[in-house]
Parts: structure tokens; sequence; C-alpha cells
């Protein structure tokens, strides 16, 4: 019998990321007259949620020591893919630069959080 975490499978963080990523583009597409207002403050939003999808990237991404760093990649595309689609494909939403950084400090605060993660964790030689 294998002793196998049940939430400890990339598969599962691949469909929760997935899962997170479309009602992310959803939210991000949505007529701004309609968006919930979130953690009240846009660049707030863009932040914590590139940081989420950044975290659950990380725990879909195999292997490991490369996870990191994709992850932070993943959440950092998805937000200027997010811009570039408000851009061209909305009429009640608009691109801006202040969306991006605040999506490359979510993605970047998770990566620290994950750096310090995997430090604390790594086996002591």
């Amino acid at each position: 019998m294998t002793d196998r975490k049940p939430f400890n499978t990339p598969l599962i963080w691949l469909f929760l990321c997935a899962g997170l990523t479309i009602f992310i583009l959803w939210l991000a597409l949505m007529p701004a007259t309609s968006a919930p207002t979130g953690l009240g403050w846009d660049k707030l939003n863009h932040a914590g949620a590139m940081a989420v999808v950044t975290g659950f990237a990380y725990l879909a991404f195999r292997p490991r020591a490369q996870a990191a760093t994709a992850a932070f990649w993943y959440g950092s595309l998805l937000g200027i893919l997010i811009e570039i689609l408000q851009g061209t494909l909305t009429t009640t939403r608009f691109a801006e630069w202040s969306d991006v950084v605040a999506d490359l400090i979510g993605a970047g605060f998770a990566l620290i959080v994950i750096k310090i993660y995997q430090r604390r964790t790594a086996p002591t030689r």
C-alpha cells in the first residue's frame, strides 16, 4: 500500500490551476459594470489572483527543481495575456501597464514564498 497524500498529485493541481485560470479569465473579461469588487482595490485583485494561480501552477508542475520558475512565468504571462485580451476583446475594459506591474508583483510574491518553502523543506546535507 502506498502512503500517498490525496492532494499531492500533480494532476489534481493541474485541474485546479486550469479551473482557476479559466475563472480569472472570465472575471477579467466580463463587462466592468458586472464585475465583483473583489478585494476592494483593482491592483490588489490582480496581485492576489496572480499569486494564487502561481502557487497552484507550482504544485502542478514537475520536476520541482524548475517548477518555481515555470510557475512564476505562468502567472506573469497570464497577467500579460489578460491585459492584451482586455485591450482587444472588450469594450468596457482597458489594458493598463499598472495592472501588469501588479500581476508581476503577485507572481513575484508567490515565487518568494515558494523559494522560502523550498529552503525550509529541503533535506539537510
